[in-house]
């Protein structure tokens, strides 16, 4: 028999390599947003080379990606409003003025 082998979409296993590392660490959101863009490529590529594999990798990675991006905004809205109440708390009030 004459079977071709299928390899892996190398687009794939960057995808999910930095998706896990942006996700598990938070990495940092250029990270995570590179993971959903080797996803996406890979999956062009799979899609239309009949010879890789990779797609469940690709997803999991474009998954992954995005989760982190998503967790990354929320935590940056957080940390920015409870900055942004201590300021306000921060700053001196002026005297009342009584009669």
């Amino acid at each position: 028999m004459d079977e071709q082998k299928k390899s892996f979409s190398e687009f794939a296993v960057v995808s999910l390599v930095i998706g896990v590392l942006s996700f598990v660490t938070l990495f940092g959101l250029e990270k995570a947003i590179l993971a959903v863009v080797f996803g996406f490529l890979a999956l062009r590529r799979i899609g239309k080379n009949s010879q890789l594999r990779g797609r469940g990798l690709a997803i999991a990675g474009v998954v992954l990606g995005a989760v982190a991006v998503v967790l990354l905004i929320i935590i940056g809205v957080y940390f920015l409003s409870q900055a942004s109440l201590r300021a306000r708390n921060a700053q001196p009030k002026p005297p009342v003025q009584s009669q």
